[in-house]
């Protein structure tokens, strides 16, 4: 038997939080956690920095709020941001798109600031993280994603 994922729900409650504590610690406005909680498309979708946002107010990796099974995420690598992920790793941008269904261009525009990474969906974040074998909170710039001071082992 295979087991359960959490959903967002699961996750608050086993914390013991209610979703008004919940709001107040991820500074995610109510409405849009009960709407998480009630919608997976919407858990998908979400901003990598809201999903940081509420995966450190529940004490757990930003892709144990995604909703489907697959990558669970890897260990904090020494490099930050996607471009400098992805040279280390040895792929060129069309490789690395052909890994993950996501179009060259948007990696580009992750690479180049065009879009910004914190904006980026958590689906996407949990492909190329899956493909580049590390956190999706890697992606975030330095200054911002290191508020943990977790270091690569």
């Amino acid at each position: 038997m295979e087991a359960q994922l959490m959903r967002l729900q699961d996750l608050r409650l086993e914390e013991g939080m209610s979703l008004e504590q919940l709001a107040e610690l991820s500074g995610v406005d109510h409405d849009r956690l009960a709407m998480f909680e009630n919608n997976p498309e919407t858990v998908r979708n979400m901003h990598l920095d809201t999903a940081c946002q509420i995966a450190k107010a529940l004490h757990c990796n930003v892709l144990e709020l995604h909703p489907d099974e697959g990558w669970r995420g890897g260990i904090h690598c020494a490099e930050s941001g996607l471009r400098d992920i992805r040279r280390t790793r040895g792929y060129t941008q069309s490789e690395l798109s052909e890994m993950t269904g996501i179009p060259q261009p948007n990696i580009s525009w992750f690479e180049t600031g065009y879009r910004s990474t914190s904006g980026m969906r958590l689906d996407t974040a949990r492909r190329l993280s899956e493909a580049l074998q590390c956190d999706p909170t890697d992606f975030l710039k330095e200054a911002y994603r290191r508020y943990e001071f977790k270091c690569c082992i």
